[in-house]
């Protein structure tokens, strides 16, 4: 009864995120808030761009940041105390943002990270903010619309002291990809920042910068428009996107492998790979532990297969593909497969489906020489759903 007893305050402990404790011991405290090190290899390489070599490296010497580990996480507060140091020896105190103008926010490189799984620039936004954490904990991003206008806000984490310069080097880094990924239109907001600092904002975002109210933070403003703009990867990048899902299973006490799943299978899908077993080895467990997951959060994966391609199919047809093309893009082998499920999905042929949604579908538009497609795809409640169970 005793073994019993431990280990169910062992299982609410991990629940909690808590570390069981007896009474009258105090809790284990939390990890510092830090940042990985392929991040703060990005940082250096900036500020090797802006800063000469010797003080750069006697710095790093000082503040015990040479010569670290790929997989040792760095401590936020030492990569603040490295960068103020410098700023101040080069009478900069923009230098972080400047270092990251050096940084490469081409769109093929963009193509070559994550981002190069994104179909819209929302989806490269939300993988963004699920990825976040990894990179550094710096921050957090939301998206909000409100009417005509998207925002991306960053917030600093309260268990962190962030400097002006790294709240703004990272708004700068947001505006870059988001550019890279093709936005032209864009304005920021900053709030609990002085005149002086916002006027060395607009030189340096090149971008109209307004004050704003309330708390500290940095807002990048922009057409919601673009949200739904089509982004122009010819190839996802599974790989890194794996590397990505890995990551967080490791470092997710609570990691929901469904989400995994799905993100794989809307890269997988154009490849006419439709496999648990090839999701598995991206996960790099096995089929078997895998399914166990799924069947614990009560996912079956035929069914997640399902919903991903309805979904997908949703914002395929939107874009004006063709039945054949489809069926491709959606993993089947005979388009008689993709019109049998497609009927199951919707009650109704792809042909009468366009018909349906074409009054409500608004016509593509073009802003600044960027096709926009349309709106990201929401459940569609008009046709009669049929199942979403189907075969692989």
């Amino acid at each position: 009864m005793m073994a019993r007893s431990a280990l169910v305050q062992r299982d609410r402990a991990s629940d909690t995120g808590r570390c069981p404790s007896r009474p009258g011991l105090p809790l284990m405290p939390q990890p510092a808030p830090s940042a990985s090190a392929e991040h703060f290899e990005k940082v250096l390489k900036g500020l090797r761009a802006c800063v000469p070599s010797d003080p750069l490296e006697a710095a790093l010497v000082r503040h015990q940041l040479r010569g670290m580990s790929a997989r040792e996480r760095v401590p936020l507060v030492a990569i603040r105390q490295l960068v103020e140091e410098l700023a101040q020896q080069q009478q900069d105190p923009w230098l972080l943002v400047r270092a990251f103008s050096h940084l490469d926010y081409s769109a093929a490189f963009l193509a070559t990270t994550y981002l190069g799984n994104a179909r819209t620039l929302r989806d490269a936004i939300q993988l963004s903010q699920r990825y976040l954490d990894q990179n550094s904990g710096l921050a957090t991003l939301s998206l909000e619309q409100s009417g005509p206008l998207a925002s991306i806000i960053v917030t600093p984490n309260a268990q962190v002291s962030a400097s002006d310069q790294q709240l703004v080097a990272m708004l700068y880094g947001v505006l870059r990809t988001c550019q890279g990924l093709g936005l032209q239109q864009a304005s920021a907001g900053i709030a609990a920042m002085p005149e002086q600092a916002l006027a060395a904002c607009r030189q340096l975002l090149r971008i109209p910068v307004t004050r704003l109210d309330g708390a500290l933070r940095v807002e990048l403003h922009f057409p919601a428009l673009e949200l739904a703009r089509a982004l122009n990867a010819n190839q996802p990048n599974i790989a890194r996107l794996a590397r990505r899902e890995r990551q967080l299973i490791r470092n997710r006490a609570n990691h929901r492998w469904s989400e995994s799943v799905q993100l794989l299978l809307g890269a997988l899908l154009p490849r006419g790979e439709t496999r648990l077993s090839r999701c598995a080895s991206l996960l790099a467990v096995a089929p078997r532990t895998l399914q166990r997951h799924l069947t614990a959060e009560q996912q079956p994966f035929n069914e997640l297969l399902s919903t991903v391609r309805r979904q997908l199919c949703l914002e395929y047809l939107r874009d004006g593909h063709r039945d054949d093309t489809l069926a491709l893009l959606l993993g089947y082998r005979q388009t008689s497969q993709f019109y049998r499920q497609f009927r199951l999905w919707f009650d109704c042929s792809p042909s009468q489906l366009r018909t349906r949604l074409a009054p409500e579908t608004p016509t593509t538009t073009t802003t600044r020489g960027r096709i926009h497609a349309p709106p990201h795809p929401a459940p569609y409640p008009a046709p009669a759903l049929g199942s979403h169970r189907e075969r692989c």
